[in-house]
């Protein structure tokens, strides 16, 4: 090697050391606000982690527990009071989810209860969920229930990614109580 050669080669490993290009940096902190989310490896796991993502008042685990193509069929009487649900889809639930949570931030004692559970095999890659439900958000937004009730219909389907989602979503009345199509219609207003 020749003398110049060899003095270039040692000034580039004295400033390469003199930078940090080779140390270890810091680890960083965890994300602590990603919530309670399973991978959706099966039905059951879709529909616990939409439970934990309405407790939670988690806006992406909710998110990512919708299929791309969400249809939503609110109750007949919603649908025909509400014109919002006439181009019901994916987004409009994000958005309808986000407005509920920035509504209840720093609140508590949000659930969502599913009783009388159904889970049926329709074919390998589709179940459906029927179940009756009890919603209750505690929200700042006077207008709108916190506590409403009905039937529900999912149907849970696996994906190409081999992951499951909810793709349909069915909502009925059970009496004069507000149901979650209400509280929908409400806060996309």
């Amino acid at each position: 090697m020749s003398p110049a050669r060899g003095v270039i080669a040692f000034l580039l490993v004295a400033a390469l050391s003199g930078c940090s290009l080779f140390s270890t940096r810091e680890p960083e902190a965890p994300i602590t606000s990603s919530g309670t989310f399973s991978q959706p490896d099966t039905p059951e796991q879709v529909i616990e982690n939409i439970e934990n993502a309405v407790r939670e008042l988690n806006t992406l685990n909710y998110r990512r527990s919708l299929s791309e193509t969400l249809d939503f069929q609110p109750t007949a009487s919603a649908e025909a009071r509400e014109p919002v649900f006439a181009s019901w889809d994916r987004a409009q639930e994000e958005q309808y989810f986000s407005a509920l949570v920035s509504a209840a931030e720093m609140n508590t004692g949000h659930s969502l209860t599913l009783n009388d559970r159904s889970l049926t095999l329709v074919s390998p890659t589709e179940f459906v969920l029927d179940a009756t439900y009890v919603l209750s958000v505690n929200h700042r937004r006077t207008e709108a229930p916190t506590e409403v009730q009905g039937r529900l219909q999912w149907t849970l389907v696996q994906q190409l990614d081999g992951l499951w989602s909810l793709e349909t979503w069915i909502d009925q009345e059970l009496g004069p109580v507000p149901t979650w199509s209400d509280l929908k219609a409400e806060f996309m207003k």
